[in-house]
């Protein structure tokens, strides 16, 4: 199993079927082979081979895909670049990845060129239209470079080849996760046959020649960064391997109203979004529909999938109300490649925020290491198809260990698996609030806070406090035109939670802030609680 060998193979059997689109853009198989091809042949072109890292530093494109693509060709190792980075942390990462090329959008190019002298040897390639007269020296043009390359020869590949994931974390400067390509590859056709809600003995590319001749392709849509695993890893690839396509948002801010209009015109089966962070646009854009007063035709849709933040049980019962036939998918893990669950819920199930069947192998452990059991709560492992952290041992000692002949990975989210098999998420470890010596798990109390019927969404955090160390407080988004108070929070909270649970500090915001993969922007977000009047 490998990406390059099944793509060759799917462009090779289904040359004309659409394979990405953009925009008014529209690229066929055929097309995307052809030109990740002569991607692959420029960098062997710049002596790449096997190993050497390709940055990708873009916004949603379908370049993201052909230089992902070009790299796996010659067994190049392709490395995301989150396109919020600025001048440190992309030195960090470059410097960390040691990438030999840079695919840069024309948009970020002062960026690129404050750090471009500091990484000696690294190839420059400019993807879109930017201002010739203040263009990097010695940077190529994407669309020159593959008119200038030779394409490359197709060659034997190993599925113990691998590709880079960064991670910001929560630890500031970007960290690479390894992933090899055969696990991830037999991840992607996993999702493959959640999404078809099918499955088969067919080898893939024979699976998706199958597809195709019947007229169900998977047609999908990231709504979220692909420079994030969410939209890339867990949208996108199950969809490229059943040879579909992908149509990626020509926004770079999501646009709920977009996404709807998208859906419509490419009759998309799949999209993938990021929690509550695009559920709740979504839920207002089907609630408002068109500037004209007309309704969205969504009815092709048939799987919502998410990860990588809460996603409600509020926000989908809401969901349901507009798209009764969708199963939505909540998909509970981390970047270090660790499932600890999926929710799988159509609508008359039971709705829930965080709880989940639990992934096979879960275990929660105690600080120590040992096995704990039902009903305790401690850190979650679980195998993974991560094999590490790319140039950081200490990291991936803390983190990655053998278990019964598995690779396993402890990330540091919390939760407990129950009685009856399920897990419950808690939330990371250095989030917990302790307030006078009291543990306070920030999930716990968002949840109470969102069975409030005219709360749309809130977070959770602490903030220092004199007397007990840490306080709970809370930013709370009331639904629009109901006249939400503090002391309805405070209500809610205190039916459910002992006292000091309860957030001592309640500011209402129009909106949460959050970065683009959806993750809350948590300086932000303390900013703000820290404005109310203690």
């Amino acid at each position: 199993m490998h990406y390059a060998t099944l793509w060759e193979s799917i462009a090779d059997r289904i040359p004309d079927r659409l394979a990405l689109g953009h925009g008014t853009r529209r690229e066929s198989w055929r097309e995307f082979e052809s030109r990740s091809t002569l991607v692959a042949g420029a960098l062997l072109g710049w002596g790449l081979g096997r190993g050497d890292a390709v940055a990708a530093y873009l916004y949603n494109c379908p370049e993201y895909f052909e230089t992902f693509f070009g790299a796996l060709k010659i067994r190049a190792v392709p490395a995301n670049v989150n396109y919020r980075y600025r001048s440190d942390e992309l030195l960090a990462l470059l410097e960390n990845s040691g990438a030999k090329v840079l695919f840069f959008d024309a948009a970020l190019r002062d960026r690129v060129g404050s750090v471009a002298d500091r990484v000696p040897g690294l190839v420059l390639v400019e993807v879109g239209d930017g201002e010739p007269t203040s263009a990097i020296p010695g940077a190529h043009a994407y669309e020159e470079v593959l008119a200038n390359a030779s394409a490359a020869a197709r060659q034997e590949r190993d599925d113990e080849d691998v590709f880079l994931s960064y991670t910001g974390g929560t630890t500031g400067l970007p960290k690479g996760v390894l992933f090899r390509i055969g696990q991830a590859a037999g991840n992607s056709l996993w999702f493959r046959d959640l999404f078809l809600e099918s499955t088969t003995e067919l080898p893939p590319a024979d699976y998706a020649v199958a597809l195709a001749e019947r007229g169900t392709s998977l047609s999908a849509i990231p709504a979220s960064p692909l420079m994030h695993s969410t939209g890339f890893i867990f949208a996108s690839l199950p969809t490229l391997t059943a040879g579909g396509t992908v149509t990626t948002l020509a926004g770079r801010s999501f646009d709920a109203h977009e996404l709807l209009a998208t859906i419509e015109d490419t009759q998309a089966r799949v999209v993938g979004i990021v929690g509550d962070a695009f559920g709740l646009p979504i839920v207002r854009a089907l609630d408002e529909g068109r500037p004209d007063g007309r309704g969205y035709d969504v009815s092709s849709l048939r799987v919502m999938c998410s990860a990588g933040v809460a996603w409600s049980a509020p926000i989908k019962e809401r969901l349901f109300d507009h798209l009764p036939a969708v199963t939505l998918l909540d998909s509970c893990g981390t970047t270090e490649g660790v499932a600890y669950g999926i929710g799988q819920t159509r609508r008359g199930d039971p709705l829930s925020t965080t709880n989940f069947k639990a992934a096979p192998g879960l275990k929660v452990l105690s600080p120590e290491g040992r096995e704990l059991p039902p009903g305790e709560i401690g850190i979650l492992a679980g195998p993974t198809t991560a094999s590490g952290y790319h140039r950081d041992a200490e990291k991936t000692e803390r983190t990655f260990y053998r278990n019964d002949g598995a690779q396993y990975a402890r990330p540091g989210d919390l939760g407990r698996i129950e009685p009856d098999g399920t897990v419950t998420l808690i939330g990371r470890g250095v989030t917990t609030i302790n307030t006078g010596g009291e543990k306070v798990y920030p999930t716990e109390v968002e949840e109470a806070i969102r069975s409030h019927p005219w709360v749309d969404d809130c977070l959770v955090l602490g903030v220092p406090d004199e007397r007990f160390g840490q306080a709970v407080a809370a930013l709370v988004v009331c639904r629009p035109g109901r006249p939400l108070e503090s002391a309805d929070v405070d209500a809610v909270v205190r039916q459910s939670l002992a006292g000091y649970k309860v957030p001592r500090h309640i500011q209402l915001v129009e909106q949460l802030p959050r970065l683009p993969n959806g993750k809350v922007d948590y300086d932000t977000a303390t900013s703000l609680v820290s404005a109310v009047p203690h």
